[in-house]
């Protein structure tokens, strides 16, 4: 007994060691993210969800009942509103606490089950990633939903392990909540309540739960589906939507790079055929173990949600864009980290490929992270010079939206000068391509900036003020 705890008392401290550096370095990795909830800079789809959490809690779910997406993430927007004051920090937040959330399950759930090369993956890849570098801040849903959906999938493997009663609690909760925040969530985790048959159809007691457990979903959401329903037949006809992405597209977006998404197809298959392999040899009753029918349930969530938006944007028009495919993030990284920890040299593989993505990504980093400050920089002037006066209008080319900054100012959108309202002392014309706009009779116009960067797109901003 003496010489087993002197040998497991370096080992503890070893993993105290690891831990810590874990803890430091994600503390450093949220540091790189943290920055930006200062931005002031919005783009359409943020001051939407902006405009939504200025709502009341009434209004804004009969909203959200008219438009493509659940309520979830605005009710938790508004509740930062209210608690924190109208401010830029406070919505950014909406998107930033759910990544801290990721960052909290990497360190404690994904390392107790699955060490610490897994874990450093995720929390470097859900930081530096461009897709995630977006989402962390950006006051949209995205970011609630990676973490609801990466919380369901790690209750589903304690389920298909361990089948206790609290994962199947909060694999319940998690994927009712992926489901109201986002629709195409919604059919992520539906795929993981169809691995739920396979271990039924030997197990009464699995059976039972699973029964349980789907009646409850039903019950869950039957009241928004009858929304999902009418949403969908109210904008088949007319969407904004109007391309399809390519099945190619779907298959690159997690990864940036073909070497990358081929490294994950052959680690993942090199597992499952190790593990098929194993239990034929050790003649287990079934040849797909439990730890290999959750990284099935992983994979065919991701093939099943892209393949239900292509299929449904094929056969009635576009419904998918390839950013709904992002709340999946964590699970492809979580079982490529699994898959890489059950080969020879894990440990060493894991934080090889980790401090290779590091220096590959790193230079992406620093291009969106200047992005984002000359933008920030190009909002500031941009408000330092769009001063309306009490009788002004916004009058967009395209879709430009200001109503964060300028919520008392009425918009219109897609906007011609023949259909100008000429009660206004102001016309404030904000077009994204350059040339000189028609006058209005009764206004003079002068150009007030030109080619201003922020909400991702250039602005000519043309003043018609009128003449006494």
């Amino acid at each position: 007994m003496k010489l087993r705890s002197f040998s497991e008392k370096p080992r503890k401290l070893l993993g105290w060691a690891g831990f810590l550096v874990l803890v430091v370095w994600t503390l450093a990795l949220l540091r790189l993210n943290y920055w930006r909830i200062y931005d002031n800079t919005f783009w359409v789809d943020e001051t939407w969800s902006i405009r939504l959490a200025r709502m009341t809690l009434p209004d804004m779910v009969k909203k959200t009942a008219t438009d493509m997406h659940p309520p979830l993430f605005y009710m938790l927007a508004m509740a930062l509103n209210r608690l924190l004051g109208e401010n830029g920090p406070a919505y950014h937040l909406s998107a930033l606490i759910p990544y801290m959330g990721i960052l909290f399950l990497a360190c404690t759930e994904i390392r107790r089950q699955f060490g610490l090369g897994p874990a450093f993956l995720l929390v470097t890849v859900m930081s530096l990633m461009p897709e995630p570098l977006y989402f962390n801040v950006e006051v949209r849903m995205y970011s609630l939903g990676a973490f609801l959906v990466l919380t369901a999938y790690l209750a589903l493997r304690r389920i298909l392990t361990r089948n206790r009663l609290p994962e199947w609690v909060i694999f319940s909760l998690a994927s009712l909540g992926a489901a109201y925040t986002h629709y195409y969530a919604l059919i992520s985790v539906a795929f993981f309540y169809l691995i739920l048959v396979i271990p039924s159809l030997r197990d009464r007691k699995f059976r039972q739960r699973t029964a349980i457990t789907w009646a409850a979903a039903v019950v869950g959401y039957l009241h928004w589906l009858g929304v999902l329903l009418k949403s969908l037949v109210s904008t088949a006809g007319d969407w904004w939507l109007k391309e399809i992405p390519k099945l190619s597209e779907c298959l690159l977006y997690f990864f940036e790079s073909w070497y990358l998404a081929g490294l994950f197809g052959l680690i993942v298959a090199a597992y499952l055929f190790i593990s098929v392999r194993q239990r034929k040899g050790k003649e287990e009753k079934t040849f797909i173990s439990p730890d290999s029918l959750w990284v099935l349930a992983g994979l065919a969530s991701l093939a099943g949600t892209a393949a239900v938006g292509l299929v449904l944007s094929y056969a009635v028009r576009p419904f998918f864009v390839i950013r709904y495919l992002y709340p999946l993030t964590p699970v492809v990284f979580l079982i490529l980290g699994f898959c890489l920890s059950k080969l020879d040299r894990s440990k060493l593989l894991c934080f090889v490929l980790t401090a290779g993505i590091v220096v590959w990504i790193w230079p992406t980093y620093l291009h969106i992270r200047d992005d984002y400050k000359y933008q920030d920089m190009c909002t500031k002037e941009f408000l330092e010079i769009v001063q309306p006066g009490e009788n002004a209008v916004f009058y967009m080319e395209n879709m430009a939206d200001f109503y964060y900054y300028f919520p008392d100012i009425p918009e219109k959108y897609h906007w011609k000068i023949k259909d100008a309202d000429t009660t206004y002392d102001e016309i404030w014309y904000f077009k994204e391509t350059k040339g000189e706009p028609e006058d209005i009779p009764g206004y003079r116009k002068e150009m007030v900036t030109k080619g201003l960067f922020t909400g991702w797109y250039y602005y000519y901003a043309w003043r018609y003020q009128a003449v006494e």
